[in-house]
């Protein structure tokens, strides 16, 4: 049986590459769209099985894209769910009405939730709606420091997520060594020299809050700077990692 089709458009590169990495490692066929026009023109030449539709886009916005899918006979049956930030009742009744057959709020999920949503879809089953219930990060928190980077360790367990930082840190010619957990980051940071620090907060084997400890606590690492980077940014949550001595906290 061949492979379901799923075309993707998104305008933001690195989140295009962070699913499409997960979609195909698991799989489906993608293809990408960074704009509307282009999505529309895709939609019709390679009749996708799923459409994830991104509203807010260059040259021609998700609403028109959806529209003039629903009106082309060539297209008019694919399925279409929008895939977006923009989660207010408003939104999601608008994109219904105008013929979608979901709707995701990305923000709210992580590659592998997404992915389990796209299973769900091609099973016939229906999707959660999704809630928003990250906050943002206050602009007054501590900033990066500002030197030269160099080497990165970056402490992440989610493959794509792994993918998507690798591929824009060594865009932007950072040397860049992964630790899958708390215990391995602390090791690798204690036995080689980097100069930052990136880490995800909920890991196996030992949490990030539990590896800052460590390295804040040992003269080999505690003038390190750690960036975390979490799916959740509660007040108490960015206090505590800045008492903590991280540089910076935010939101994946």
């Amino acid at each position: 049986m061949p492979a379901e089709k799923i075309l993707l458009i998104e305008d933001e590169e690195y989140i295009a590459d962070m699913y499409r990495i997960k979609f195909e490692k698991c799989g489906y066929k993608v293809v990408v769209a960074e704009d509307g026009e282009k999505g529309l023109a895709l939609a019709e030449s390679e009749r996708p099985d799923l459409v994830l539709l991104d509203l807010v886009l260059p040259r021609m916005d998700g609403y028109q894209v959806l529209e003039k899918i629903r009106t082309n006979k060539k297209t008019e049956n694919l399925k279409v769910y929008i895939i977006s930030n923009l989660g207010q009742n408003g939104e999601v009744d608008s994109s219904l009405a105008r013929g979608a057959d979901g709707y995701i709020i990305k923000s709210s999920l992580t590659p592998a939730q997404l992915l389990e949503n796209v299973e769900k879809i091609f099973r016939g089953q229906s999707t959660e709606k999704n809630k928003i219930v990250q906050k943002c990060v206050p602009r007054n928190q501590a900033a990066i420091p500002e030197k030269k980077i160099g080497k990165v360790l970056l402490v992440e367990d989610e493959e794509a997520i792994i993918d998507m930082y690798k591929l824009r840190l060594t865009k932007e010619g950072f040397e860049v060594e992964v630790a899958k957990n708390g215990i391995w980051a602390v090791k690798l940071a204690k036995a080689k020299k980097f100069d930052i620090i990136i880490m995800d907060i909920i890991m196996p084997a030992m949490s990030g809050y539990e590896a800052v400890k460590q390295l804040k606590a040992d003269k080999k690492t505690k003038e390190l700077p750690i960036i975390v980077l979490s799916n959740s940014a509660q007040d108490n949550e960015i206090e505590e990692a800045k008492r903590m001595g991280v540089s910076a906290y935010f939101l994946k």
